[in-house]
């Protein structure tokens, strides 16, 4: 029966219908609804699922051989088909219900039988006379609870409470999982951040040439340096392609370094020609003596 708690309970054999005598049960969980058997409608039992939460909230469960005595409002319109009801809470907010009909489709009557034309006198109740006042008393009523049946019912209770216990142990367990996984995230890039920072104050301010270029080989780095060797301030080097900014002797050796580095393959003392601007212009080109590396992502995609 516990196989794959909670859910098993209902879709596989045996079932919570082989557990007590009943003619139907019901899996409430997670609002999500489980039916066997002859059951209220979805809506009857979110119904009666209402009505204990509002008039039996303190208690763990019902057992009744009549909703009707038991003051459910609803209970005649279930008909003779329930009448009796067992249920237990698991969590605040899942149930197990069992259902039973009425009384009278139990009975098989074997008293005598009237003869034709044969009246009850009023002194004397004939037995089917009597059989028929009984079906007044039990209409609206089921077979009773005994208690070796509430006994089964609630040892699943506790059972289903423990197996329910861990489950949200494991989810509760899980989300914090997550939740520290996304503030390691957050962590991990606000660290990023910095770090890159870093990386780009000290790109800027370093004693030597540095440029970078995206995939399309575009410069998207230009630090102050190489901005005074050449002559070309960064705002007019960046989109720029970087064979166009050196001297065609050097297009060749550029175009073959940045297709290795591109690669992930890195290359050191490459030796090329950059063009001057402005008033830098009147020196001619500069040579410029390199090491080529690649930048990648987070993924370790090269990305320039």
């Amino acid at each position: 029966l516990m196989r794959d708690a909670p859910l098993g309970i209902v879709t596989q054999s045996p079932n919570i219908m082989d557990l007590v005598k009943c003619d139907g049960a019901v899996l409430f969980y997670r609002n999500k609804i489980w039916r066997l058997g002859i059951t209220p409608s979805d809506l009857q039992l979110q119904d009666i699922a209402f009505w204990l939460s509002e008039y039996h909230m303190d208690s763990t469960g019902l057992s009744t051989d009549s909703l009707y005595d038991a003051g459910y409002p609803g209970a005649l319109a279930l008909g003779d088909v329930v009448c009796g009801m067992a249920a237990v809470r698991i969590t605040s907010k899942d149930m197990l219900f069992w259902f039973r009909s009425q009384t009278a489709a139990e009975i098989r009557w074997g008293g005598a039988k009237h003869e034709p034309g044969e009246k009850d006198d009023g002194r004397r109740m004939h037995p089917r006379s009597s059989f028929k006042a009984f079906l007044e008393v039990v209409k609206t009523r089921s077979l009773p609870w005994k208690d070796y049946e509430m006994d089964a019912i609630h040892s699943l209770q506790l059972i289903l409470r423990n197996t329910f216990k861990d489950i949200e142990t494991m989810d509760v367990d899980t989300k914090t999982i997550h939740a520290r996984l996304s503030d390691l995230k957050i962590e991990g890039m606000q660290e990023l951040e910095a770090v890159t920072s870093e990386m780009v104050r000290l790109i800027e301010t370093a004693t030597v040439p540095i440029l970078a270029v995206d995939v399309d080989g575009l410069v998207n780095g230009w630090n102050t340096k190489i901005s005074e060797l050449t002559g070309l301030l960064v705002d007019k080097a960046i989109g720029k392609h970087l064979l166009t900014l050196v001297e065609d002797s050097s297009v060749d050796i550029v175009k073959r370094m940045l297709f290795l580095a591109l690669q992930g393959k890195e290359e050191q003392n490459i030796q090329f020609e950059i063009k001057t601007h402005g008033s830098k212009s009147e020196c001619g080109p500069i040579c410029l003596v390199v090491n080529a590396c690649a930048s990648r992502d987070l993924h370790e995609n090269v990305v320039g």
